[in-house]
């Protein structure tokens, strides 16, 4: 079992951050050890008013506190930051940690702008951090913003492949690349690994909804099953269909977007085979 510290928010209604990563990862056979940035009501992806709570002396107090008693972690695996503060802070820790695996979704932006209450001084931080981390996992408007680009509604293919290498390049990283959309209709998925050579692109099938936490719920499948031994282009796949059920299900279910992807219902998917337990089973009844 591997422990993983997860170093992003939680909101208590609507799936994303911590809410998601939590349970995925035990069902994947992990520990996660979440230490949140901040509490929220709900996420701020269409609900109003919500309540916020800011844990940054929280944050600095716990990191603290597990460095004293020598605690260490299999991973550490970063989210949504509140402030350039808590970015720095988080890039701390990655630097200081002897975790084999060290992933950083950027999560600052979408569809060409930063969220609300960002502004250059958390891209700049948030930049910083990618270059602590083994691997990011950036949205197309963070990944075009992490390498100086230009923001378009649609990218060739080749256009992709280049700036994923570019990032890889530039932050020491592997790279996935998410929800990239293309000049010929198509949304992909694209990765650069370790290796010049060790790319990939993947075909993503979207329904006609947006829901919050998607790329939450994507980075903690692919962060999980890094650690249970799959290279990243299978990590990535796994995790991208996974989704894809999600938000297929969701979708019919006709469930209101705000609350996220139901993919509680689909958990037993991740959950790694055991045949010591299945024998147990089958002897207890």
């Amino acid at each position: 079992m591997k422990r993983i510290l997860c170093i992003q928010d939680l909101a208590a209604v609507g799936r994303s951050s911590l809410a998601v990563v939590t349970p995925v990862l035990a069902a994947m056979g992990h520990q996660c050890c979440p230490l949140p940035t901040a509490l929220f009501s709900t996420h701020t992806g269409g609900f109003s008013p919500v309540e916020q709570l800011d844990a940054t002396v929280f944050l600095e107090g716990a990191l603290r506190a597990w460095q004293a008693q020598e605690i260490d972690f299999d991973c550490i695996y970063t989210g949504y930051l509140r402030t350039p503060q808590q970015a720095q802070i988080a890039q701390q820790a990655l630097r200081q940690s002897r975790a084999p695996l060290k992933v950083c979704d950027p999560a600052m932006a979408d569809h060409g702008r930063l969220y609300s209450g960002f502004g250059p001084d958390m891209a700049e931080a948030m930049a910083g951090l990618c270059r602590a981390a083994d691997l990011i996992t950036p949205n197309i408007t963070e990944a075009v913003m992490l390498a100086g680009w230009e923001y378009q509604d649609a990218y060739a293919t080749e256009d992709l492949e280049k700036l994923c290498a570019q990032l890889s390049s530039a932050y020491g990283a592997q790279v996935i690349l998410t929800g990239a959309p293309t000049q010929d209709g198509r949304v992909i998925c694209v990765g650069q690994g370790a290796a010049a050579w060790e790319h990939f692109t993947l075909n993503c099938s979207y329904v006609n909804a947006s829901y919050p936490g998607t790329g939450d719920l994507f980075c903690a499948v692919t962060t999980g099953a890094l650690l249970r031994g799959n290279a990243l282009q299978s990590a990535a796949e796994l995790a991208l269909r996974f989704v894809e059920s999600a938000a297929r299900a969701t979708y019919a279910a006709g469930t209101d977007p705000r609350f996220g992807l139901a993919f509680e219902p689909l958990l037993e998917e991740l959950i790694p085979p055991r045949e010591e337990h299945r024998e147990a089973r089958q002897w207890r009844y």
